[in-house]
């Protein structure tokens, strides 16, 4: 039974420690999308030359930088709960809703990454690219979001499992 522990601690390391380079990749991502809007209106208002690729580079790479963040977000605290209803749950009601918001978290973030994979794996098979100017490969920005929904899965199947631990963590 130890060595389950053990195994089980290792894992939910890990786990968390990918997750956090993962809101890191995911802060970097963001940056170079700052920095490619920030040439935009340079080019646009300053020298009266627009890009074609930073509008759409931009919104590819926002995809990539919210899927991937999910799971630092989630570890982080940081996603959106209703703490006015929370805040009123107290003994089994609160352990229950420990248990049950996880879940269905759980069960969306699977159906995201599922069906993403999907998108995901059409376009690199296909070799489908974007219909607008510069014509991107669409698959880079697809795989990230079943990559955030499958961490964020392991980061909701820790936090479900913790529930089920002895002992209170609140």
């Amino acid at each position: 039974m130890n060595k389950l522990l053990a195994f089980g601690k290792k894992i939910s390391s890990g786990v968390e420690w990918f997750s956090n380079h993962m809101g890191w990749m995911a802060g970097a991502l963001a940056g170079v999308m700052i920095v490619a809007i920030m040439r935009e209106v340079v080019g646009r208002y300053f020298f009266n030359k627009p890009s074609d690729w930073s509008d759409e580079l931009s919104c590819y790479l926002l995809v990539g930088s919210a899927y991937l963040a999910l799971p630092y977000t989630e570890l982080a605290k940081g996603h959106i709960r209703v703490d006015f209803i929370y805040s009123h749950f107290r003994g089994k009601i609160k352990k229950v809703a420990d248990i049950f918001i996880p879940c269905v978290g759980l069960c969306w973030s699977a159906i995201v990454m599922w069906q993403g994979g999907k998108l995901a794996w059409h376009s690199l098979v296909k070799g489908a690219r974007s219909s607008e100017a510069m014509m991107w490969p669409l698959f880079p920005s697809q795989v990230t979001v079943p990559i955030g929904a499958f961490l964020l899965c392991l980061v909701l199947i820790q936090k479900i499992l913790e529930n089920f631990r002895p002992g209170d963590k609140q």
